[in-house]
């Protein structure tokens, strides 16, 4: 066959055509899925960082803190912002925990308001978890009522106490330290041990409940454990400390603590 054959000329160019038109194709059926990911994975990472902060309906707002948190720059916890500092002392009548007294003295070094708090045990009793906690702690009582948090620790959670029990016992303990220090006591635990355990038993104590959400809540309600993904920061990069929040506006935050 001659080289100069018109067929031949013809159909090869016509081949390398088409191979070149389907090599550069863009294949949008096999890159729209992975796509379609990283437009959401962008947007919401973009959500995140640019939506409204369930914190901004409470402007104040404080931390509680306690020996697994490792050391706390209580200075820069006061220029992020935070108003009070809660810090664990006691759980039951056996336990101290093993920062509080390094924390309260460094805590008391700064302009928040700085409380304590005890874990409230179910098998010690009222009078037990009151003279350990008074032994241990003494005078170092902080400026804002004496908290006593309750959770269902242990096994508890699937069997819990017998709520009249406890109930009576928690009322009885806030008798003890409301007469020993005067400052009045508060109830930090969720709205299920409250409505199981302390409500009936309770009735003038303020508390401090846990929620996922923030909403404003009744006058009995001083405190709010925010329990949703916001941190805290502290010198700009976030933290695990456990954030709460007064249930009220700035002025009858002045007005509590005058």
């Amino acid at each position: 066959m001659s080289n100069n054959d018109p067929s031949t000329e013809d159909v090869l160019p016509s081949r390398l055509n088409k191979h070149a038109k389907h090599k550069h194709r863009f294949n949008w059926k096999k890159w729209l899925p992975i796509l379609v990911v990283i437009l959401l994975v962008g947007g919401g990472v973009w959500w995140h960082e640019t939506r409204p902060s369930p914190l901004k309906d409470f402007p104040v707002r404080g931390v509680s803190v306690d020996q697994d948190d490792g050391y706390v720059d209580f200075h820069q916890l006061q220029s992020s912002g935070i108003k009070f500092v809660y810090l664990k002392s006691t759980s039951g009548a056996s336990y101290l925990d093993d920062d509080f007294i390094q924390n309260y003295e460094r805590a008391a070094g700064t302009t928040m308001q700085v409380g304590v708090y005890e874990e409230f045990s179910f098998t010690s009793s009222a009078e037990q978890q009151y003279k350990y906690m008074v032994g241990q702690i003494g005078q170092q009582s902080g400026s804002l009522p004496i908290a006593i948090q309750i959770t269902y620790y242990g096994n508890y959670a699937d069997n819990p106490p017998n709520a009249e029990k406890q109930g009576k016992k928690l009322a009885k303990l806030i008798n003890l330290l409301d007469a020993r220090y005067g400052q009045g006591c508060i109830v930090w635990t969720s709205p299920t041990i409250q409505k199981q355990m302390v409500s009936p038993y309770v009735h003038y104590t303020k508390l401090w409940t846990s929620l996922n959400k923030l909403k404003h809540q009744n006058s009995m309600v001083k405190f709010i454990q925010y329990t949703g993904d916001e941190k805290v920061k502290i010198g700009g990069k976030k933290t695990d400390l456990t954030v709460s929040v007064f249930n009220g506006s700035k002025k009858e935050w002045k007005e509590e603590v005058n």
